[in-house]
């Protein structure tokens, strides 16, 4: 058996920063590789095209190829993959049905629904989106989540009769729907590789001096919730705080760090590479992320989040999302409202407390062994390869 595994995004290991879905596909790939399956990664080469500026290309990391996307059947051809992940429904249209191939979606972000939260939606945009989604699930012959939340949500694309109509009718595959549909939806976890030179944190690690908080990510515009008077508050109560927030290629009008800071803050200019996020993480004592409420965040597994989490890094997390849950599971952290002030300030005290910072750092390393850990989080979705 071997796997060919398309990312969305520039994975780990080209020495550049790097965002959920390369991160996601990263973790996928290594899940597979650590149970015994053959596992390949293709990158767009459109998109390392956007962000790298130097004179000779890069080298891709092992088990790595770049490809342009309407490359992307040829690979397939000459490799002779059993099955093709695909980490959201991007590079789906340069994909065409084969009998000899088993499809899988990784429904990896709910981008309609992040569309929804955008202020800059239009119906054209809903129209496109919508129809190139209806198109993956069509091409489908199975589909990943990553995340108990987002089982009812495949479930109701795979169901559209547009779906099955495209699946039947352009495509000539069988139908897919034979029986209990809820056995072509398999919850595969989020996947964190490890960068590299850089270990889950010693839990012997404690608070020294005044709480560092880390604030990272790349600000999104359906996912922002109001942090100058938040910022004040901890800062006068002691606390210091660093911020990462750089805007992401393909989101440059996001809101960056600049505009959420007070001069007292340590902010860290730029986006980091891989292990140099990580080494940042880990420097700090807490990772913190509050955002406003929305259908896409409670279905979201916020990856900054689970990036910390894969450190052994505790977390002060908002209420409700796909995250939440794991922390509240592993006790691996604080969930706060995001405008909750004083909870945040509460939780902060709490993590000032050696004793306290040790039990929820226990539950962080514990989320990272047993929720994040590649081998551990893809141990559910590999019976589809035990039972073929």
């Amino acid at each position: 058996m071997r796997a060919l595994v398309i990312s969305n995004d520039i994975i780990p290991g080209f020495g550049l920063p790097v965002a959920a879905p390369g991160i996601r596909a990263a973790g996928l790939a290594e899940g597979l590789r650590s149970h015994g399956i053959d596992v390949d990664v293709a990158v767009p080469q459109t998109i390392l095209d956007r962000v790298w500026t130097r004179s000779l290309p890069p080298a891709a990391p092992d088990g790595a190829s770049i490809v342009q996307p309407t490359d992307l059947a040829s690979l397939i051809d000459g490799n002779g993959y059993s099955d093709v992940i695909y980490t959201n429904a991007n590079m789906a249209p340069h994909l065409q049905p084969r009998s000899d191939i088993r499809y899988i979606y990784d429904l990896f972000a709910p981008k309609v629904l992040e569309l929804l939260c955008s202020d800059e939606r239009s119906s054209k945009q809903w129209e496109e989106l919508a129809s190139k989604k209806e198109r993956a699930f069509a091409l489908a012959d199975h589909v990943f989540v990553n995340g108990h939340r987002k089982l009812g949500y495949a479930l109701g694309w795979l169901l559209r009769p547009s779906v099955q109509r495209i699946r039947q009718e352009r495509f000539d595959k069988p139908p897919l729907i034979t029986g209990d549909p809820s056995e072509l939806v398999t919850v595969a976890e989020m996947a964190v590789p490890l960068p590299d030179g850089i270990e889950v944190r010693n839990p012997s690690h404690l608070p020294s001096g005044p709480l560092k908080i880390a604030m990272a990510g790349y600000a999104q515009s359906w996912s922002g919730a109001d942090r100058e008077a938040l910022i004040a508050r901890l800062l006068d109560a002691g606390h210091e705080l660093r911020v990462l927030a750089p805007r992401h290629w393909g989101n440059p009008h996001a809101a960056a760090a600049e505009s959420l800071l007070d001069s007292r803050v340590h902010v860290q200019q730029g986006a980091l590479g891989y292990p140099e996020f990580g080494a940042w993480l880990q420097s700090a004592d807490v990772s913190l992320d509050l955002f406003d409420q929305s259908a896409e965040r409670t279905l979201a597994m916020i990856t900054r989040t689970t990036v910390a989490l894969r450190l052994g890094v505790p977390v002060i997390h908002a209420v409700d999302s796909e995250t939440s849950d794991i922390v509240r599971d592993h006790d691996a952290g604080w969930v706060c409202g995001s405008g909750d002030i004083a909870a945040v300030l509460s939780a902060c005290a709490a993590a000032s407390d050696p004793e306290r910072f040790a039990a929820k750092q226990r539950g962080a390393i514990q989320a990272s062994t047993l929720r994040f850990a590649p081998h551990a989080a893809l141990a559910t979705a590999t019976r589809l390869w035990e039972q073929t």
